[in-house]
C-alpha cells in the first residue's frame, strides 16, 4: 500500500486492523468502550497527528477522508463539494490528488514548526 507508488493506496481490512492494534499497543490510541467498540486518540496520538498519518497510509474509509481533510483545513469547501459531486470513476483519482497535496502541506507545516522550535531553543 502506497500513496505515491503503483500499489493500491487504500489498505485492506486485515491491514487496517493490524495497524490499529499496534497503535493501541504503542499508546497512541486508547479503548474507550468495548461494546460498542469505541476508541480515541491519546494526547500523544493527537500531538503526533496519528489521525492524519492513518489517512496518509490508507487506513481510513475512503468516504471519511474528505471530512477529515476538511476538518484539518486541508480541503476547501469548494474542493469538498467537487469531490463529493464527482463521478465514481473520477472519485479515487481526485481523492488521491487531494490526499497527496495534504501530505506535502502537512509535511511543510511540520518542518516549519520544528525549525521555529529549534530556533527558540538555540536563542
Amino acid at each position: 500500500m502506497s500513496l505515491f507508488g503503483r500499489q493500491p493506496w487504500l489498505a485492506d481490512r486485515e491491514t487496517r486492523y493490524a495497524i490499529h492494534r499496534k497503535l493501541i499497543q504503542m499508546g497512541l490510541i486508547e479503548v474507550v468502550s468495548v461494546e460498542p467498540p469505541t476508541w480515541q486518540y491519546t494526547p500523544l496520538g493527537k500531538e503526533l497527528d496519528v489521525e492524519l498519518f492513518q489517512m496518509f497510509m490508507g487506513l481510513w474509509c475512503e468516504w471519511d477522508i474528505p471530512l477529515l481533510l476538511e476538518e484539518h483545513g486541508l480541503l476547501t469547501e469548494s474542493e469538498f463539494d467537487a469531490l463529493t459531486e464527482s463521478s465514481e470513476a473520477d472519485w479515487e483519482t481526485l481523492l488521491g490528488e487531494y490526499v497527496k497535496r495534504a501530505y506535502f502541506v502537512h509535511r511543510m507545516v511540520t518542518k516549519f514548526l520544528h525549525s521555529i522550535a529549534g530556533n527558540r531553543s538555540e536563542g
